[in-house]
């Protein structure tokens, strides 16, 4: 538990001693109180998130040996001519559709197994032209493991030289819009099962943000937040939220997008190429991508990766909000090392276990933000769900402030459901605990 939540408790417990209500109202502001510090997929608000900072944003240094150098070459000469760049990476492949899915993956075997089957067997995946974009230098050749169906649209590139993160997440989207010439991309990193209908729904997702001039990226929910919502009204719905929130998982993005921030991803690749990645954190590395920020008018004190100076290109033209679902549509599964160094617990006790079980009209999907009464409904709903907890311990309803904290806390794309929840339990049991005398 963090500083602030015992001082709340101490606050809250001597509250006890004056009335029942007064201990009742404290019960409800110190929940509310975890609940707006709930924001893991921000860096730029509050103690709370920077003191995770380190936890969940560690360098993804990537295992295996690397050769910046060789990697350098490879990416120079595949970028000499997209033609003979084309050819060498997919040989004789027919472009069939408008949307590229690239699974970028390394040398987990073990993950690779679990997460690339649930892709291959996403409903409508004839609907999408599929790239597996493996790293050089792993030893875990997929296609003599998986079998890759003969009547899908799918490619396997095994690099020549270990990209790592940096330069792979770079070659994804050139390969795709330069090369490739797609109107829309999906990525799907190795260490998140999808759901079968995640595709289909990002593609939808993809298709409405095209005409809203804020919205640069498209993504899938990375906390679970099914405790406060009712997925019988918005399984489809999507909501608008700050293009730094969430993680870079599973997301997608129109062509246009890319071509709105293009000279700016190369500026940035230009700076990584031939230096080591997974040192991005350390001079000299960290000096030259810190400068790169302050040139761009991007946060002198932002982030390195490249998944974040991403988000600030696309921020500068003008895209600073992204679509993210209302329900987590994916597993990650990420305890096992890429995005995290912590055990399985400590990662679930973050993002919780699972992913939205049931199935959704991926075709129906719209923004709950764009009619005022489905925003009010949304809204008592999260009261509706905290009451259906809440009464089970305390004597009176929940009041405002816990649910105007937890609703805006949704509504932006910060909360940490499992947390919150568990929260407004604990603070339950305690109350309990109290009356019957118990510390």
């Amino acid at each position: 538990m963090c500083k602030g939540w015992v001082s709340w408790m101490i606050i809250w417990v001597i509250g006890i001693s004056f009335s029942r209500l007064a201990y009742v109202t404290s019960s409800q502001d110190t929940v509310a109180g975890q609940v707006k510090q709930r924001k893991l997929g921000s860096t730029d608000s509050s103690l709370t998130e920077k003191s995770l900072h380190g936890l969940y944003q560690r360098p993804r240094r990537q295992l295996g040996e690397s050769n910046p150098g060789l990697a350098a070459s490879y990416m120079d000469e595949l970028y000499r001519d997209y033609s003979t760049a084309r050819k060498e990476l997919v040989g004789d492949f027919k472009k069939c559709n408008r949307i590229a899915v690239v699974y970028m993956c390394f040398n987990r075997a073990e993950v690779i197994r679990r997460s690339l089957p649930a892709v291959m067997r996403s409903e409508g995946v004839e609907k999408f032209d599929l790239f597996i974009s493996q790293d050089g230098g792993a030893d875990y050749i997929i296609n003599q493991d998986l079998h890759f169906p003969e009547s899908s649209s799918i490619a396997y590139i095994r690099h020549k030289a270990n990209l790592c993160t940096g330069l792979h997440h770079h070659f994804v989207k050139t390969f795709t819009f330069d090369i490739m010439g797609y109107d829309g991309l999906i990525i799907i990193e190795e260490d998140n099962v999808v759901h079968p209908q995640a595709l289909q729904l990002l593609a939808q997702m993809i298709d409405l943000s095209i005409d809203q001039r804020e919205i640069g990226i498209v993504s899938l929910l990375d906390m679970d937040n099914s405790a406060f919502l009712d997925d019988r009204k918005y399984a489809e719905g999507v909501i608008r939220v700050n293009g730094t929130m969430g993680h870079l998982w599973v997301y997608g993005f129109h062509k246009s997008r890319y071509e709105a921030v293009r000279s700016d991803l190369y500026d940035y690749f230009n700076t990584i190429k031939g230096q080591d990645y997974g040192s991005k954190h350390e001079p000299p590395l960290s000096d030259k991508i810190k400068a790169l920020l302050v040139s761009k008018g991007f946060p002198a004190d932002g982030e390195l990766s490249q998944d974040r100076f991403f988000i600030y290109s696309l921020e500068k033209s003008g895209y600073r909000l992204r679509y993210q679902t209302m329900f987590r549509f994916f597993e990650p599964i990420g305890y096992l090392g890429l995005h995290h160094r912590h055990t399985e617990e400590e990662f679930f006790a973050m993002f919780g276990r699972g992913m939205f079980n049931g199935r959704i009209r991926p075709q129906a999907a719209f923004d709950v933000t764009k009619d005022v009464t489905v925003v009010f409904d949304i809204k008592a709903g999260v009261r509706d769900h905290i009451n259906r907890v809440w009464l089970k311990y305390f004597p009176n309803e929940v009041h405002d402030k816990l649910v105007v904290n937890t609703f805006n806390s949704l509504m932006e794309g910060r909360l940490n459901g499992v947390e919150a929840m568990a929260d407004i339990k604990n603070a339950g049991i305690k109350y309990l605990a109290s009356k019957s005398g118990k510390n």
